[in-house]
C-alpha cells in the first residue's frame, strides 16, 4: 500500500512541476533597496519639466524600479530614510541569465530624453548600464509576473538609531 502512496505523490509532484516551472528549481535571490522618500525624485521633476513630458515617462527612461541585486548589503545599503524597504524577488538561473543578456540590450539602446537627441545632434547617448554582475535589471514585464516580498527596515533603523544615542550619552 505505501509503495502505492508513493508513486501518487510522486506523480503530483512531477505535473505540479510541469504546470509550474518554477517548482523544484534552486531560485536565486534578487533584492531591490527603496528608499522612502525616494531619493532622485526632485530630479524626475526637473528633468521631466525641461523635457516637456510627465515623470512616469522619465521614470520609464531611467529604468526606475527596475535595479536588482544578489547582495543584500548592497541592496540595504540603497535604502535609506526611515521607512525604507528591501523588496526581495526570486529568479530560476535561467531568468538571471536572460536579464544579463536584457542589459546588453539596453546599452544599444538610445536614451529617449537627452539634449543631445533634443537638438538633432547625430550620435544620441544610450543607456550606460554597467555589465557588473552585481547590478541586474529586470524587465517591467518580468516584475509585474514575479512574486515579490518586502522587508521594511524600520525596527533595524530605530535601532541603529538608538545605538548611535546611547553611544553618545555613554561619553
Amino acid at each position: 500500500m505505501l509503495p502505492l502512496v508513493a508513486r501518487g505523490i510522486m506523480s503530483l509532484a512531477a505535473r505540479m512541476a510541469a504546470r509550474n516551472p518554477r517548482l523544484g528549481k534552486n531560485l536565486i535571490s534578487l533584492y531591490r533597496g527603496e528608499s522612502f522618500p525616494q531619493r532622485n525624485l526632485a530630479g524626475f521633476k526637473d528633468k521631466a519639466k525641461f523635457f516637456k513630458t510627465t515623470i512616469p515617462e522619465i521614470k520609464k527612461d531611467t529604468l526606475s524600479g527596475q535595479w536588482f541585486t544578489p547582495n543584500l548589503a548592497h541592496a540595504k545599503a540603497y535604502a535609506s530614510g526611515l521607512f525604507s524597504n528591501v523588496q526581495k524577488i526570486k529568479v530560476t538561473p535561467k531568468e538571471l541569465a536572460a536579464f544579463y543578456r536584457y542589459k546588453d540590450k539596453i546599452n544599444r539602446r538610445p536614451v529617449k530624453y537627452s539634449v543631445k537627441k533634443l537638438l538633432g545632434l547625430p550620435d544620441p547617448p544610450t543607456h550606460g548600464v554597467t555589465t557588473s554582475p552585481h547590478h541586474v535589471v529586470v524587465p517591467r514585464y518580468k516584475l509585474r509576473n514575479l512574486p515579490s516580498t518586502k522587508n521594511w527596515l524600520v525596527q533595524e533603523k530605530l535601532k541603529n538609531m538608538w545605538r548611535g544615542i546611547g553611544g553618545l550619552l555613554n561619553r
